[in-house]
């Protein structure tokens, strides 16, 4: 049997996406779900998760996705503050900076530090698992600070850190560079498939495992439409979530993995 983390990262971004998380989570349809603790909705959402939380136990994953980058997403720690203002930089951005060793250090330290706390505080409990939003976690010069807010933090136990790279030399090199901070790295697999036809995502479904490693993370973007998302993503990104959800809430999903002999870890 091969064991698959099924998650969502994306956990306070919108009331619809919280609700569609937090029923499936308790459903057992999902193993995994990241908080983003820098949106404006996290301080009101925050509760609900931590009562699902309580009531699966160590049936799921509860983690935290770093935002240093994107839109609805505002910075937490006072130098990110009065670095960016009201917002945080673009992929593009922290990218080129990266590119070019002009990385902020100091500054993207303090803010995953922040938001570190920010979780454990209001959860009342550690992250079971580290991502990082839009995939910068890819550059090793990010990497390397993210790895040492985890470690000032000051863990009991060390956080899982989900890899946004599939396979590669620069898996390997996230691997090699994780473990000299005693962490480990969760590969990633890849995604749902992104469409908004159920029959069709239920067709893709009987294949998409198939030569996938053993506990790879499978990400998901599951939510149900609401006022938010309607003016802040685009009409074709809701229809995948409102598939997505509809196909995992479903009866069938379960029995699509049961014949395929993958349990969700």
């Amino acid at each position: 049997m091969k064991q698959i983390t099924l998650g969502a990262l994306d956990y306070g971004l919108a009331f619809g996406v919280d609700r569609a998380l937090r029923d499936l989570a308790v459903n057992g349809r999902l193993s995994a779900i990241g908080a983003l603790v820098t949106t404006e909705l996290w301080p009101r959402e925050f509760r609900p998760l931590q009562e699902v939380a309580e009531k699966v136990g160590d049936r799921m994953l509860f983690g935290i996705t770093l935002a240093f980058s994107g839109d609805r997403v505002l910075p937490v720690s006072t130098r990110m503050q009065e670095t960016c203002g009201d917002r945080m930089f673009t992929r593009e951005q922290l990218n080129r900076r990266a590119f070019f060793r002009l990385l902020p250090d100091e500054v993207l330290l303090d803010e995953a530090l922040a938001q570190l706390t920010r979780y454990s505080v209001l959860m009342q409990r550690q992250p079971d698992f580290v991502a990082v939003r839009e995939g910068l976690l890819s550059r090793t010069s990010i990497a390397r600070i993210v790895f040492k807010a985890i470690e000032r933090a000051d863990f009991d136990q060390p956080p899982l850190v989900i890899s946004p790279l599939r396979s590669g030399l620069k898996t390997l090199r996230l691997a090699r560079l994780a473990k000299g901070f005693n962490l480990k790295i969760l590969p990633s697999a890849e995604p749902l498939p992104q469409t908004s036809n159920v029959e069709e995502l239920h067709e893709l479904l009987l294949n998409h495992f198939d030569g996938m490693n053993d506990r790879s993370f499978v990400a998901a973007i599951p939510g149900k439409s609401d006022d938010r998302l309607m003016r802040e993503e685009p009409r074709k990104k809701i229809a995948i979530r409102e598939c997505q959800y509809e196909v995992l809430a479903s009866d069938r999903f379960f029995r699509t993995i049961d014949r395929k002999d993958v349990f969700l870890n």
